[in-house]
């Protein structure tokens, strides 16, 4: 306990004490020095400033008045005026002292004026942009954040520092959703230069001029109006973007880009490429930063930070959990107080579930403390979490690391804590992976670590009807087309592979109630290509009974042109394959032209609203009773950005690289497989398989 103790007070001293940003004391890559009549007699400079022609003999007199001697001067105002001198300097070297004395912020408490002093995740930040600033970077970050402490002030203030200090017709851009969004982030550039001291440009106060009367663009201008530096600060909506000025841009501040709503016209992607496509490559002090609370396991910005920290990105990432933030905290009365819910917390860490829906289990809350949390952020979380529900509510307001806030965002089918249970319960490698011919419908010779055939279990060849359920959805021939996929179920026994039984399966439904995923095939290839395919597959398990998703096939061939070439004859595929395969899903056809022409059935299963909803509650069902496992690592990643949307309908969360093929496919064999008469309990003597004729939903 007094090592807990102990360490919560050093996790407390660094949030609070990390540097101080008068004397430089605490920052990396600094030298201390001593200036014996200089308002902070030890500073801690960095190299640039020792450098300087106007510092360095001054250090190295030891005093301003050791220096003027030396350079005899006897004007008692001198030591004044070097002292302000070298402020200066300071201030346009150092942004950590700039801003602790020239750049004034609004407390949000009581809306007074007060010099920015940072906190943790801002000092986290800064010395970010630094590094790349002093190794001569091009500064490039994304920035996912937990939220109210600071990250846009931070960025744009840095931004501010360069323009007043560093660089001249340097133009900068701000863009959020809104224009009303983008003003309030340039308010608090328009607050600092109202506020800048006299003593940096002569001037007693600065600010903000319409550049050739643009409500968009301004220049930074003295109390008169006068242009005071050649640099062009722009804001605009991602909802109203024009690129206009995209080749003169140099530094880009792109806010809360996860809630960008991309549309036909316009998408995130397109806005970002077309403003950093005009900054010059590699320049030093160019800056680019995009940040954003999360919002869902999808879209562009989830995959730029997901690429950014695997390293594969020009981008640096950086996310700051809730606990790094000190509004995030709860103080206690006095130690004893402290003590006990220490005491508690070491208590109840092995606690896995709890019976209140408003609090987490003790080995959630104890992750927190190994993550680096605080007493008082556990304590602060205990009493926000409250306020939700579940826990994926209060996950995206304030993650505690940089999976959990992607996961527990956005508005998923299935819960995110549930996916996350299954997929760390039930995911494994395949046994076998590569292909299957065919003509001969054998798996080929050799495995293939890349091949589109993955298998957890081989075909179990016994005499049971229909164990084995093919589902088939259908996608297009081009890398960036839908995928095409075919999913073998096995529909009863417990699983034979790493796969348990789940722990919340009702014991008398463990039997056939029970469905697993044995083997999926997924590539982009032509319908006719596909349907063979997917008989060969049903072939090598037994005769499966075999389910296509038919809307595709049955769309008019005017219709299907964007999925297949003219040559292809895709309304006659499933009468061809039917004439060849006799186990076959088939439904009543409902529809009053095929009843007129005589036609009863339909080959397939068919996707609409109606459908599409029974589906759901199927799958529902099973996964949520731990009935439905499914090993494969992709199925996990659809799932999580599988949702319902606002107007009822379900779909993958639009996004780059998104898509839904495997969870319909196993959403497709669920329904077949719970309208399909249940196979009889396992026979283990060998037999040949039994086989049947088409299944028609008329036998269900």
């Amino acid at each position: 306990m007094k090592d807990i103790l102990e360490e919560n007070q050093r996790r407390k001293a660094l949030l609070r004490n990390g540097c101080n940003q008068l004397t430089g004391e605490g920052i990396g890559g600094r030298t201390k020095v001593s200036i014996s009549d200089y308002r902070h007699r030890e500073v801690w400079l960095p190299d640039e400033l020792l450098r300087h022609e106007l510092v360095a003999p001054v250090v190295e007199a030891g005093s301003i008045r050791a220096y003027l001697r030396h350079q005899h001067i006897d004007d008692p105002s001198a030591v004044e005026r070097k002292e302000v001198e070298l402020d200066n300097l300071r201030i346009a070297a150092d942004p950590y002292y700039a801003f602790a004395t020239v750049f004034m912020i609004k407390d949000k408490n009581n809306g007074s004026m007060h010099p920015f002093f940072l906190n943790y995740p801002q000092r986290l930040l800064l010395a970010e942009f630094e590094q790349m600033r002093l190794n001569r970077q091009p500064i490039r970050l994304i920035l996912l954040k937990a939220r109210q402490w600071g990250g846009s002030t931070l960025t744009q203030l840095y931004m501010a520092w360069i323009q007043l200090f560093q660089k001249d017709g340097w133009n900068s851009l701000i863009v959020a959703q809104t224009k009303d969004t983008a003003r309030r982030i340039k308010a608090m550039y328009t607050k600092a230069l109202n506020n800048f001291p006299e003593q940096v440009f002569g001037q007693s106060k600065l600010k903000f001029k319409p550049m050739e009367r643009s409500a968009s663009d301004s220049l930074i201008a003295d109390s008169k109006g006068r242009a005071l530096r050649d640099n062009v600060i722009t804001i605009s909506s991602f909802e109203n973007y024009e690129s206009t000025r995209g080749s003169d841009i140099a530094m880009a501040h792109f806010s809360e880009v996860a809630y960008w709503r991309t549309t036909p016209q316009k998408s995130s992607a397109g806005l970002i490429r077309a403003v950093t496509s005009g900054m010059a490559e590699g320049v030093p002090l160019t800056m680019e930063v995009m940040e954003s609370t999360a919002n869902g396991k999808s879209g562009y910005f989830y995959d730029e930070y997901q690429e950014a920290k695997a390293g594969h990105s020009a981008r640096r990432a950086l996310f700051i959990p809730f606990f790094y933030i000190e509004n995030d905290m709860l103080p206690f009365a006095d130690e004893a107080e402290e003590a006990a819910f220490a005491r508690w917390l070491t208590d109840n860490k092995g606690e896995t579930s709890s019976d209140e829906k408003t609090r987490e289990p003790g080995v959630y809350l104890w992750s927190l403390w190994t993550k680096g949390a605080t007493l008082e952020h556990i304590k602060w979380y205990v009493s926000r979490r409250k306020l939700f529900h579940s826990h994926g509510q209060i996950a995206s307001e304030a993650p505690s690391d940089d999976v959990e806030c992607f996961t527990f965002s956005g508005k998923l089918m299935i819960a995110a804590e549930l996916i996350q249970l299954m997929e760390d319960k039930v995911k494994c490698r395949p046994r076998w992976r590569g292909d299957i011919n065919t003509s001969t419908c054998e798996l080929s010779s050799a495995q293939h670590e890349h091949g589109p055939l993955k298998i957890w279990e081989m075909p179990v060849d016994d005499a049971m009807a229909d164990r084995y359920i093919v589902s088939v959805d259908v996608g297009g021939r081009t890398a960036g087309a839908d995928w095409s996929v075919i999913t073998v179920l096995d529909r009863c026994d417990p699983p034979l592979t790493g796969m348990p039984l789940m722990e919340n399966a009702p014991h008398e439904q463990r039997g056939n109630e029970y469905v697993r995923v044995v083997a999926r095939w997924r590539a982009h290839i032509g319908w006719k290509e596909l349907a063979w395919k997917a008989v060969a597959i049903a072939r090598f398990y037994g005769d499966a009974l075999l389910a296509f998703e038919s809307n595709t096939f049955e769309k008019k061939e005017g219709e299907s042109a964007d999925f297949t070439d003219p040559a292809d004859h895709t309304l006659s595929v499933l009468s061809e394959v039917r004439n060849n395969y006799g186990n076959l899903y088939i439904r009543n056809s409902s529809s009053p032209d095929d009843l007129r022409e005589g036609r009863q059935t339909k080959i397939g299963f068919h996707t609409n609203r109606q459908t599409k909803q029974i589906m759901v509650d199927n799958f529902t069902h099973l996964f949520e009773g731990g009935l439905f496992l499914d090993p494969d690592e992709q199925f996990y990643k659809e799932l999580s950005i599988y949702e319902q949307r606002t107007d009822g309908s379900y779909g993958n969360i639009p996004g780059y690289g998104n898509h839904d093929d495997i969870v319909m496919t196993d959403m497709i064999g669920v329904y077949v497989h719970m309208r399909c008469p249940l196979p009889p309990p396992l026979r283990r003597e060998s037999a040949p398989p039994k086989r049947r004729g088409t299944i028609n939903e008329s036998d269900f």
